[in-house]
């Protein structure tokens, strides 16, 4: 194929430079700089785009009443809250994002996100993120679809046997549990979300879903058509902390003594409990 026109002057026959005219000079110096350019506009370091714009970036999925979008484009939720009130205090600018799931844990991986304002730990996350303190509870149940499965009820895993549950890729589990899945055969069937997840349960093509509470029951009380056709067994399958965390490429992840600090104060001072109040948490 043809030569670029940087390529043939790399080949040009070379004159002293002090005989080439000054705008000559000037105009071969900026083409010589073409292939760097070039280079790092083809993926090498974060894109442009990534929503950095001088600040840190966060990023989550839309998970109500946690993180959600309003009027405009903006992030909202009790997530959301938490770390524009924490970055905040410490004069730390942030910029939040709502991302597919799948793309934000590739993000906060590969360190082009900055953190996750906030998460389940697991062992496996432990070796891309660092975790900050606890800074909210949550709790994950099964629903069942009703009529077929009035009155559902369980104490053991070996009583899900007769059930299909339906989980969500990429969320995480309790380790118990999985491990019930594994040793008792239990049939687990995954989807992308948890929209999808629960009209999966409403048109029977699975028996249980396995949500987190506050999530679950946000979805449903926005959907009136699907939360009569849907039930919560008294027993969760387990209680659980929330954490921030944030890339172990990032320069945050080097900041959680400051970072943790914070969040004990605002745990002191009553403003985590103001934050997730129930009053917060509702969907509006």
């Amino acid at each position: 194929m043809p030569s670029s026109p940087v390529r043939s002057l790399h080949h040009a026959p070379c004159r002293p430079a002090s005989a080439l005219p000054l705008l000559f000079r000037l105009v071969l110096f900026a083409l010589c700089g073409l292939p760097t350019l070039a280079l790092a506009g083809n993926g090498a370091g974060a894109p442009a785009s990534d929503g950095r714009n001088g600040a840190f970036l966060l990023v989550n999925t839309v998970y109500p009443p946690y993180t959600m979008t309003a009027e405009g484009g903006r992030v909202r939720g009790v997530a959301t809250a938490l770390a524009d009130e924490l970055f905040r205090r410490l004069s730390i600018p942030v910029r939040q994002r709502l991302l597919p799931w799948n793309r934000v844990l590739h993000m906060v991986e590969d360190g082009s996100a900055d953190g996750v304002s906030m998460l389940a730990h697991s062992a496996e996350r432990e070796a891309s993120l660092a975790f900050s303190v606890p800074v909210a509870e949550a709790r994950q149940s099964l629903y069942y679809s009703r009529p077929g499965h009035d009155g559902f009820a369980w104490q053991r895993f070996e009583d899900l046997r007769p059930y299909r549950i339906g989980l969500v890729q990429g969320y995480t589990y309790s380790p118990e549990f999985l491990a019930a899945v594994d040793r008792l055969g239990l049939f687990v069937e995954y989807a992308p979300s948890d929209d999808s997840n629960f009209a999966k349960l409403r048109s029977g093509r699975v028996d249980l879903c396995l949500s987190n509470d506050l999530v679950a029951e946000a979805y449903l009380n926005a959907r009136p058509d699907i939360r009569a056709a849907v039930g919560r067994a008294e027993r969760p399958v387990r209680s659980y902390p929330l954490y921030m965390a944030f890339s172990r490429h990032s320069p945050l992840s080097g900041r959680l003594p400051e970072i943790n600090a914070e969040i004990e104060r605002m745990r002191a001072d009553g403003t985590l409990a103001s934050i997730l109040s129930p009053e917060r948490t509702q969907p509006r």
